[in-house]
């Protein structure tokens, strides 16, 4: 195994250049896209959706600070994750070229869904909606720039028309703001490559890429994410009967007690000694039933609160889970495709030494023959 490597190596340095990383992919050479490396793509296609991110996360903010409803508040944080989050698996498809299209198409469906919001999602507010759409206008024009810088206006055009119709005929789903991406229109796109070599070198290389790109964009936002999903959990635990019915039972507990006492001077200045008899039976019974609703309230607030950590120690256990469970998955494909590399990389140089042993008995032999005839020529003739 070592000296296979020693030869890998050795043919390496005699001749560089041989093998080489292809920079761009199938569907950036079938589009013309020779300007720029695939990488260099990728870098300016998560730019754009991280500003997409931080723009949807300011806007989401002020509409929450000017909300005084819950369920609207509930509704704007729900669209918030999944907005972000369907915009980061947009830039994250495997060939960058249809990863800007499809960011592109994004913000153009997440346009369409803000000029005209079901009624859940209307903030009713014109001011607000002008708002949104103003700064989806903004990030839409921003996509189409970058798609112009890519592969040049005139293709930008042709294509343009096709976009906006594939937006409109595949809005948001308002029930569980589920989109459609670009691969459902041309998953074709996604092509490897190249072959030889070079293929096998530059699938292990945008595969380490990938999962690198992956990481770091998970890393980035996983914190706010975790944060969003807990208040979620909040909204939806908010909702439930039992905390609503033990609520409502304390506020008219403490009504009762507030009309009893607005009504203990009258008592007081009509029949004192009638009141205080009577104040003194009604104060055991209700001192009685205070003590046993304050013990029900205090159970159903402790049943409540150990539910409501219970569930977040189960979502945080899920999502580690989650989260172990890719991270096991992306290095075990990453060994995977070293691996295959490696082996690869191993027949290549078996074949290279085979093919150097024939070459080199071919000169050895030629080189005998050589000399034979030149010393048959050079020998005298017998007389």
């Amino acid at each position: 195994m070592a000296w296979r490597h020693a030869v890998l190596l050795s043919l390496l340095a005699v001749v560089p250049g041989c093998v080489s990383v292809p920079q761009q992919t199938a569907g950036m050479k079938q589009a013309g896209v020779e300007h720029i490396t695939a990488q260099q793509l990728r870098e300016m296609v998560m730019q754009y959706a991280t500003g997409f991110a931080q723009a949807v996360e300011g806007l989401a903010d002020s509409l929450e600070a000017t909300s005084a409803d819950p369920e609207t508040r509930y509704r704007v944080l729900l669209w918030k994750s999944v907005s972000i989050a369907n915009m980061r698996q947009a830039a994250l498809l495997s060939d960058p070229l249809l990863g800007l299209i499809d960011v592109w198409l994004y913000t153009r469906q997440v346009r369409d869904f803000l000029a005209d919001p079901p009624p859940e999602y209307d903030p009713h507010s014109p001011e607000a909606r002008s708002a949104g759409v103003a700064l989806l206008d903004q990030l839409e024009r921003q996509a189409r720039a970058l798609a112009v810088r890519v592969v040049g206006e005139e293709r930008v055009a042709t294509f343009e028309p096709r976009l906006v119709r594939f937006a409109a005929e595949h809005p948001i789903d308002p029930r569980n703001l589920n989109r459609t991406s670009v691969m459902a229109a041309d998953s074709a796109m996604l092509r490897p490559v190249g072959g030889g070599i070079g293929g096998a070198l530059g699938a292990t290389y945008w595969s380490m890429r990938d999962v690198a790109d992956r990481a770091g964009a998970i890393s980035d936002v996983l914190g706010k994410e975790l944060r969003w999903n807990v208040q979620l959990i909040a909204y939806d635990l908010a909702r439930l009967p039992v905390v609503d019915s033990t609520v409502t039972g304390v506020r008219l507990s403490l009504d009762r007690i507030g009309a009893l006492a607005d009504t203990l001077p009258t008592l007081v200045s009509d029949e004192r000694a009638m009141v205080l008899e009577a104040l003194h039976t009604e104060l055991v019974v209700l001192t009685k039933s205070i003590d046993a609703m304050r013990r029900e309230t205090l159970d159903a607030v402790s049943a409540e609160r150990l539910a409501v950590l219970e569930a977040l120690v189960r979502e945080r256990i899920v999502l580690l889970e989650a989260v172990t469970q890719e991270r096991v998955a992306t290095l075990a494909a990453l060994d995977s495709i070293v691996t295959r590399a490696i082996d690869h990389s191993e027949s290549l140089v078996d074949h290279i030494f085979w093919r150097l042993i024939q070459l080199v008995a071919l000169v050895l032999i030629l080189l005998v023959v050589a000399v034979a005839i030149v010393m048959r020529v050079r020998r005298p003739a017998e007389p």
